[in-house]
Parts: structure tokens; sequence; C-alpha cells
């Protein structure tokens, strides 16, 4: 049920924010608080007990900056530094936090995603502000001051969630029951966020005049990607963990993301991957959910 209504508001905020643009692209300034609240709603349910790593972890956390950076590399090589700006986005991402709840769903190992979930936020935090600024085909910065800025940002939308959570806990432990009671309120949230992507996006192309010539390599390359993770997940993780690797290879945080590549310093063009990776994820999400179903009344 919660995957339909997720899929629903997805549409919903796709068109809300794409015909009242001008209106919630003001929101902008939003998006940052919206993220960090999502996610101490998160990390307040979670169980540290049962965050356990092991060697998988790292196979799956290599693969998702192999998938980013290769791709990234194969289209600066090719001479195309926009798209593979719009690729790193859309690969270097970290897991979505609706991940443990689809292989929930799937009856699948949620402590194990649980786990890659959270380690794949602590390395895009980690790494992404000495990536970044690499990444981008055309900085109007210096590389030390890019830095500071794309730290900042992910210690605001990430870290400060992360710290608060922990001592939400400390202070009163009963918290992490509040996760499952906010889940709906964590929705709402992220439709309301996913409406202000869409609008700024939208307003984006519409400032800037982009046609479609523009626009279909970054679409493609973002299907591609999106395809490229969910396969090669199931492989790794083949044949125990096919697809909860398959979902944390494929599955990102695509609001943060958006939020990345929607600031000052980014290319605008590089943002229509990310937008376009949002349907890519959700679609493979739908079709893995219908063939655990079919295979569970099979059995």
């Amino acid at each position: 049920m919660i995957h339909r209504v997720r899929s629903l508001g997805m549409v919903a905020a796709f068109l809300v924010g794409g015909i009242f643009h001008a209106e919630f692209s003001r929101l902008q300034w939003w998006l940052p608080i919206g993220i960090a609240f999502m996610l101490t709603i998160t990390f307040i349910g979670i169980d540290t007990a049962k965050l356990k790593p092991r060697m998988m972890h790292l196979w799956v956390l290599l693969g998702i900056e192999v998938i980013g950076l290769g791709f990234f590399a194969l289209a600066r090589a090719a001479g195309y530094p926009v798209l593979a700006e719009s690729l790193y986005y859309c690969g270097a991402a970290p897991i979505a936090a609706a991940c443990p709840i689809i292989i929930n769903i799937m009856r699948g190992n949620v402590e194990f995603t649980t786990t890659a979930m959270v380690l794949s936020h602590a390395v895009y935090a980690l790494f992404t502000p000495f990536i970044l600024p690499l990444v981008l085909p055309e900085a109007h910065m210096g590389y030390g001051e890019l830095v500071a800025m794309v730290a900042g940002q992910l210690a605001s939308v990430l870290a400060a969630p992360a710290v608060l959570s922990v001592l939400m806990r400390v202070v009163y432990p009963p918290c992490r029951f509040w996760a499952p009671k906010l889940k709906d309120v964590s929705l709402f949230f992220w439709i309301g966020n996913l409406t202000i992507v869409s609008a700024c996006g939208v307003d984006r192309i519409i400032a800037r005049g982009y046609g479609f010539h523009e626009m279909w390599p970054m679409a493609l390359g973002a299907l591609v990607v999106c395809a490229v993770g969910f396969l090669s997940g199931y492989r790794l993780g083949y044949p125990r963990l096919k697809r909860e690797c398959s979902q944390c290879l494929g599955q990102k945080n695509t609001v943060l993301t958006l939020y990345m590549a929607g600031q000052d310093y980014a290319t605008p063009l590089a943002y229509i991957g990310p937008v376009f990776y949002v349907f890519c994820h959700n679609m493979a999400n739908a079709l893995q959910i219908a063939l655990s179903h079919r295979d569970q009344e099979e059995r």
C-alpha cells in the first residue's frame, strides 16, 4: 500500500510542481530542512544493534562509487562533460531511505539493506566534498572554496540529522518508537520535497530554453545508469542477497542528489538526469515487487 501511495505521490508531485513551478520554486530554501527532517525520522528508528557491516557491504559501497565515477569517466572521455556530471549525480547518490521498506515488502533481509543505507550516506558525506568539485566542468570558484561549500551543505542535511537522532535517543530512548508512527509524516515531506524539486527543474528548463535535443541524452543516460545499478546489484548479491544488492545499487536518495544538482555551482542542464532517474528507479521498484509477489504466490 505504501509503495502505491509513493508512486501516486510521485506523479502528483511532478504534475503540481510542473504546473505551478513559479510558485513552488520559491520554496527551494525548504529542501534542506525537509531532507534533514526525513532522515532524522529514519535515523531515530534504526536499531543500531542490528547494524552489522559485512564484506558484502564493502562491495556494495564500491559498486556505487564505480558506477558513479565509471559513467562520469566514460562520458567525459567521450567529450560530453555536462552529461558526465549528470551521470555522476545519478550513479554516486547514496541508497534511498525507502530501500529497507521495499525489501521488507519483498520479505528480504531488512537489516542488511538498513546497514548499507546508513553506510552509503556516511561515505557520500565524507567523499563528495572532495570529488564533486572535480566533476563540475565549469566551476566558478576555487577547489578549496567548493569543498568547504559542499561539505557545509552535506553537514546540514546528513550530519545534523545523524547527530540529532543520537542525542534524542540518549535523552529520550523511547523516541526510537516514533519512526513507524511518523512514516506518514515522512511520506508527506517526501512528496513536498519532490514537488519543489520538480518546480525548480521546470523553472530552470524554461529560463534557459532547453530543447528536447539537449535533454534526451541526460534522460537516456539516467535510464542506463539505473538499469546497470539494478542489474549489476542483482548479479553481485546472487543468490542470497540478489534483491537486496539490486536495491542498494539501483534505488537512490534522489531528493538529496537533486538538492545537490540544483545548487548554483552545478550545471543547470545536468539536473535533468537525476529528475528522470526518479521515474526510472520507481519503475524498477514496481517491477521487482511484482516479480517478488509472483514468486511468493508460486511457492
